[in-house]
Parts: C-alpha cells; structure tokens; sequence
C-alpha cells in the first residue's frame, strides 16, 4: 500500500483545457486543492487529431495542407495565451515557446514531405506536440496568478519500450527519474506541471502510450510519486451505467472496485484509459474520477475499500470488433498449431479481447485498433494454412460489469429473458467472474443496451446507496 505523503496526482483531459475558460478553472481547481500537487495536463482540444492529419498530409507531399493546419493550431495556442497571460515579459517568454515549437514541426513537416513515409515512430514525434504546447501555455498562466509552479518533461521521467504508439513504461527506469527530478519539487511545495501521453524510449526517442493515456501517465505519476490520490478530471460526473448518449437516464456510480473498472476500461468504457488501473492497484492508490465543469459533484472512486460490493455496476460496449473462428486440421499436432498460431498473431499484433477454445475450435475476438491496421485478407490466408477459418465482421461487444456475476442467482436466464432471441453463441460466460460479454451484431446494439440496462438497473430495485440520479448537461460521454 502507498504510504501515505500529501501528494495528490491531478490530470485534466482535453476538453478541461480546450480554450482559457476552461484553463482558468483548472487553475482554481488547482489553487483550492490542499496538496502537494503533481498537475498532468493533455494536449488541448482535437490537437493531437489535427497534429496527425498534419503528418499525414505531409506523407502525402501536400505540404501547403500540413501548413495551413499547423497555422490554425498554432494560432489556437496564441489567443489562449493572449488571453490568460497579462504579464508582458511571461506572454513573450510562451509565445517564443510556441514559435520555437511552430518550427520544430515545420522542419518535420519538410522532412517526412522528402521521405514520404509515415511510420509509427515518426507520427508519434509529431503527437507529442499536442501536450508539449499545451503544458506550456498553462504554465505560463499559472505563473501569471501567481502559483509556485515548475514544469517539467514526461519525456525527461517516464522511460518507454519502443513500441510507438502504444508503448509502454519502463518503471523501474521511470522512478529513477522521478526520485531525482519530481520529488525534490514537492518536497519544496511546487506545484509539478507535466504533460500525460508522452514519454520516451531510453535513447531519448519520443512515443506516446495510446489515445486518451494521460489517466494512464496520472496513474504512472501516482505510482512514481506514492501519491494518496489520483484525481482524473473529466467532462462527465464519474462512472456511469451506461453511455447516456443510448441511456438517457444512466446513473452514476458512486464507488467501484479496481477491477471491476479494469474490466470496464478493457471493454469500451472511455472514462479511464485501461492501462490506469493497473498502476493504482500495484500501490492501493485510490483513483477519483472528477468533472471539471462541476466540481460540487463527488465523482466516483475507483478503490479496494468498497461498501457495496455484490452488485452490476455497468454495462459498456467496445464497436468494430472481429470475431475469428479457427478450428485447427486434422493432421496438425496441437502443440505446432499453438507455436504457429501465436506467431501469426504476434506478427498482426491485434488487440485480442477474448480467446476462447471449445470443442477443438477457438474463437478470437479482436478490437480494431486506432493505431494499427490489420490486413485480414493476409491474416485469414496465413491462417488457412493451418486450420479452417471463418473471419466475421460488424459485430460489437456488449459487456456487463460487476462482482461474482457467476454466482448470482439467474443472472444468465435473466440477460436471456430480456433479450428474446438471443444466441447461445453469442454467449461469451465464465473467463473472468466480474465480466459477462455478449457478441451482438451492429444495428442490435442500441437495443440490447436498453435491454439490459432496464433489465438491471431500472426494473430490479439497486441498492439505494450505490447509484446517484445525474442531470441532462452531464450526459455527454460513454460509462
């Protein structure tokens, strides 16, 4: 367990930092929390999409594109300093930042226009700077109020293996860092400002960890920091039952346990990136899940410490997913197959959500990947080689979340029951006891979310204790 040391580990997503409004909040939420504070901030609002169709364009040799995009962002950036920073000689000093960083991103641009291929490698150094520039603007307006802050570089702290796009620390390495360049902030009362997302390999070559994994650099922090709390401020209330664009009424959950939010965050949750927990649960750091444009609400809290434990705390959804049925041949071996098996998988790299095997065959479930492209055709023909294989498309995964769901009492009848018609097959029960996945196909998704969620959490009476009614303008985003 994390001994206990006043810090707090406070990270604002994109949408909490989008325009100066919005950074002004975050700087009294800052101001008003008594703490040490180690401030992870995520590149503001559509800048690393913008930011990769720069790249993109610049891979395609339409350079004139990729200017006038990085134009339009760099401008962003400028008002936003315009309007939070008084301070003449603190404005110069952000603005030659954002110049500085204006043709750091320019150069690149002509260079990838030259080779005209765009790897992962080179897509994440233009990525990281979304947060680079985000950081240094709220910076500078921290120290325009008068906050005792100092920023520093994830790049500098948290130590990466080079898997570009999706990497993944090194914490060993990683704690190194932060002993000897963020402890000796807090221990002085600053506030450490530093940017999630990013990090960097050993040699110094810049990567990201994947979409949305500012929550998974928080929790890096946390761990790094032995923090007493992990704060992940969003736009929405905390954990949800459901994703209120579908369920209007979805109601919020006042507390779930670390692995019951693993499981949601694996399966299409988005309100913590599923890499977070993991970090957290190491150090027993309790996570808070906030809303930065409603600070009076309580959020939920992700920890082991739970009063209500015997209860379905959400059901989610993970789209675009690909079911593989592989039965093996005859003649194969079963171990060859395994060895073979593997290494077509490890050479694809897909993001395998659920490996089953039953009756000689096995089904393999898989997430598209926002990072790497999967070319089927080529998987399915490697596949043949060893077994017969059926590749099916345009299916979602709807999954419940809860403690022991296997042991309560006509759980399965009852997602049957509401469910008329539904498929023994697509019946996914028993890997994991907080976890209950149905395969559903695409336009049935909506309905059997309704489903469920009234079959759950409306029809059957919940325990008062656990679930909070949200309003109208919170609803903005998936449980």
């Amino acid at each position: 367990m994390s001994k206990k040391n006043g810090t707090v580990v406070m990270k604002f997503g994109g949408t909490s930092v989008q325009d100066s409004d919005s950074i002004k909040n975050v700087i009294n939420i800052v101001r008003n929390t008594d703490a040490k504070k180690v401030v992870v901030v995520s590149a503001i609002s559509r800048a690393t999409t913008t930011l990769e169709i720069i790249a993109r364009a610049a891979a395609a040799k339409d350079v004139k594109e990729a200017e006038k995009q990085l134009e339009e962002i760099i401008n962003r950036h400028h008002v936003i300093i315009n309007e939070l920073v008084s301070d003449s000689s603190l404005k110069a000093a952000a603005a030659e930042k954002i110049i500085n960083y204006h043709r750091q991103i320019a150069e690149l641009i002509k260079g990838l226009a030259i080779i005209n291929e765009l790897s992962l490698r080179i897509l994440d150094a233009f990525r990281v700077f979304g947060e680079l520039m985000s950081s240094n603007v709220i910076y500078y307006a921290m120290l325009n109020d008068g906050l005792e802050a100092e920023l520093i570089n994830s790049q500098d702290i948290i130590k990466t293996n080079n898997d570009f796009s999706r990497a993944y620390p090194n914490f060993e390495l990683s704690q190194v860092n932060a002993d000897k360049k963020v402890k000796p902030l807090l221990a002085k009362n600053k506030i450490v400002l530093a940017q999630g997302f990013m990090g960097s390999t050993e040699d110094g070559i810049p990567t990201t960890m994947g979409r949305e994994s500012s929550d998974f650099s928080a929790a890096i922090y946390g761990s790094l920091t032995d923090a007493d709390e992990i704060q992940i401020w969003t736009d929405v209330d905390g954990v949800l039952t459901c994703d209120p664009n579908i369920i209007p009424d979805a109601l919020k959950l006042k507390e779930i346990s670390f692995k019951e939010m693993e499981e949601l965050s694996n399966f299409g949750a988005k309100v913590l990136h599923k890499n977070s927990v993991k970090p957290a649960l190491k150090k027993d750091i309790p996570i808070k899940i906030l809303n930065s444009k409603n600070t009076a609400s309580t959020g939920t809290i992700v920890n082991s410490q739970l009063k209500y434990s015997e209860h379905i705390k959400s059901v989610t959804y993970k789209k675009n997913i690909i079911v593989l049925r592989v039965k093996p041949k005859e003649s194969l071996n079963q171990f060859i197959f395994w060895e073979m098996m593997l290494n077509i998988l490890s050479k694809h790299k897909p993001q395998i959500d659920i490996l089953l095997s039953s009756n000689n065959a096995l089904i393999i479930v898989i997430a598209e990947s926002a990072y790497t492209k999967i070319h089927y055709d080529e998987l399915k023909n490697e596949f043949d080689e060893i077994s017969e294989c059926e590749i099916v498309k345009d299916k979602v995964l709807i999954t419940l979340v809860g403690s022991d769901l296997n042991s309560i009492e006509n759980f399965e009848q009852s997602v049957f029951i509401c469910n008329p018609g539904m498929k023994a097959e697509s019946v996914i029960f028993g890997f994991n006891p907080h976890s209950f996945s149905l395969l559903v196909n695409t336009e049935n998704c909506n309905t059997v979310l309704k489903n469920l969620h009234k079959e759950f959490f409306e029809t059957k009476s919940s325990n008062s204790g656990l679930f909070e009614k949200i309003t109208k303008k919170e609803e903005k985003s998936i449980a």
